[in-house]
């Protein structure tokens, strides 16, 4: 939780977090995606309307970061600014406004590690890399990637690791669960059983991700991030003063490995494709397993 602004202050910080719309009548809801589908939340949170109408008098969209902070964009000159709203303890029941008897948890309760998650799939978006060793966050204006500061627990890092080997993104909730989406065949055998006994909200859900954005995944709950909110730093640049390391730059320069003859010609080194990627680990492609629009 953030508690160095105030509210209706721009918000210096990464713009991520929880999904949610509200309009000027105080409705706060959860929208379906690429639809008119709404959950609205319940109870209300009247405060927190309140604060956000103040800045925005048509209301709109809001996002909870995994720290509890709320935040929305306002149009400002030729863009938006990102403001903050207040902090809020996101709980109740998201509920379908034709149908209140199939409402669903905002927060599922109960949960191991590889359980199907039973409630709407959202939270802040965060992307990690094989074995989880870098987790960073994309910015979707500049397309940079910002490292992520702290990494996640050793329990975090197993259970991703085990579904997802080579990378791809989490959601971090506002409670600080962390979810991911996952194939169907990394999950044990009895996961049909299990699908049939979700909420029929939340499989009409991952229904709607697979038709209307091509993710032929189900999410599941991975565990819960133990320190947020998630602080990350500035990508790096190709102006960035240059670091070869505590052994100066001839031990730099020996840790690219050995010298080959090169042939003048062509200007390739002997027994290799010059134009072949290079195999290293920054290079792997990150599977694009949950798109941020729909």
């Amino acid at each position: 939780m953030t508690i160095n602004y105030d509210p209706g202050e721009k918000w210096t910080e990464h713009y991520r977090g929880y999904r949610l719309r509200t309009n000027p009548d105080g409705d706060v809801w959860w929208q379906a995606y690429q639809g008119t589908d709404r959950l609205y939340l319940e109870p209300t949170p009247e405060g927190l309307v309140e604060s956000l109408l103040e800045l925005k008098r048509l209301g709109g969209r809001i996002r909870i970061t995994e720290g509890n902070d709320v935040l929305t964009r306002a149009e400002e000159d030729d863009g938006y600014e990102t403001y903050w709203i207040g902090t809020f303890d996101l709980d109740g029941e998201l509920v379908p406004p034709e149908d209140p008897e199939f409402s669903v948890p905002v927060q599922p309760d109960g949960l191991a590690p590889g359980d199907f998650w039973p409630s709407v799939y959202d939270g802040a978006k965060y992307s990690f890399g094989p074995g989880v060793e870098r987790i960073w966050w994309d910015n979707p204006q500049t397309h940079k990637r910002h490292p992520v500061r702290k990494s996640l627990s050793g329990d975090l890092v197993t259970t991703l690791s085990r579904y997802k080997p080579q990378g791809g993104s989490l959601r971090v909730t506002p409670w600080n669960d962390v979810l991911t989406l996952v194939d169907l065949d990394k999950l044990p055998s009895e996961t049909r059983t299990e699908f049939e006994s979700l909420p029929r909200v939340v499989k009409n859900l991952i229904a709607l991700r697979r038709d209307r954005g091509g993710v032929q995944k189900l999410p599941i709950y991975a565990g819960k991030a133990e320190t947020t909110p998630f602080a990350v730093d500035d990508p790096p640049s190709l102006t960035d003063p240059f670091d070869d390391g505590s052994g100066g730059v001839d031990s730099w320069l020996d840790s690219l490995g050995d010298t080959s003859q090169t042939d003048v010609e062509n200007h390739t080194v002997g027994g290799s494709d010059a134009d072949a990627d290079p195999a290293d680990e920054y290079d792997t492609d990150i599977p694009d397993d949950d798109p941020s629009e729909w």
